[in-house]
């Protein structure tokens, strides 16, 4: 297989399970859309700082940054939306639309300042400025829906068997992948754990 359509099919696999989703979970369609166009965006500024250190895929337009970016984080995180909903028919119980806006702004605020600050300022790797950014954020959801601790436990086990899942379904098309594309640095996340690096999980 041509490695230079690698990202696309990855990105395309996403976006099928999303439109699967899409489609089944017509109660929750504005929920996906709004958080598939974010990270989707999300996708292509991260893709910036992680192209510089952590891996660089091949895209189809042959630039740095490509379609595929905006496609993979508008999928990812539509399915991370509703996964949990869907597999056990559940309804998520919402906030008062005025608070809900105003803690999912804080939570994507506070996301993004730190991740380019703690890469930028404080020069840590885009996987350490990415995980203590997540971390933060965490708190704070934590901190205001405490009642979705355990939603959001089960939704990101889902979510990971799902993604690893896929990983090891690409390596039927492309054996090589990781090598390829992963900056494989002597660093504990980059040890490869069954093919994948442990940064991944």
């Amino acid at each position: 297989m041509d490695y230079r359509y690698f990202y696309l099919v990855w990105s395309i696999a996403f976006l099928i399970i999303w439109l699967i989703l899409f489609f089944r979970r017509k109660d929750l369609q504005k929920e996906m859309l709004f958080m598939s166009f974010l990270f989707g965006i999300g996708g292509v500024l991260s893709e910036k700082v992680f192209v510089l250190d952590w891996w660089q895929p091949e895209t189809i337009t042959g630039t740095s940054i490509g379609i595929e970016d905006f496609i993979i984080g508008f999928a990812i995180a539509g399915i991370a939306a509703v996964l949990y909903e869907e597999l056990y028919r559940y309804k998520l119980q919402k906030k008062p639309k005025a608070v809900g806006t105003k803690n999912g702004n804080l939570f994507l605020i506070a996301f993004a300042a730190l991740f380019f600050a703690f890469f930028y300022i404080l020069k840590l790797s885009s996987f350490y400025a990415a995980i203590s950014a997540y971390l933060v954020g965490i708190l704070i959801m934590v901190f205001v829906r405490k009642d979705l601790i355990r939603d959001s436990i089960v939704s990101g086990v889902l979510l990971l068997i799902l993604g690893i899942g896929m990983y090891y379904c690409l390596f039927l098309i492309y054996p090589e992948y990781i090598e390829k594309f992963w900056f494989l640095r002597h660093a504990w996340y980059s040890t490869l754990v069954l093919g994948v690096p442990l940064g991944e999980y």
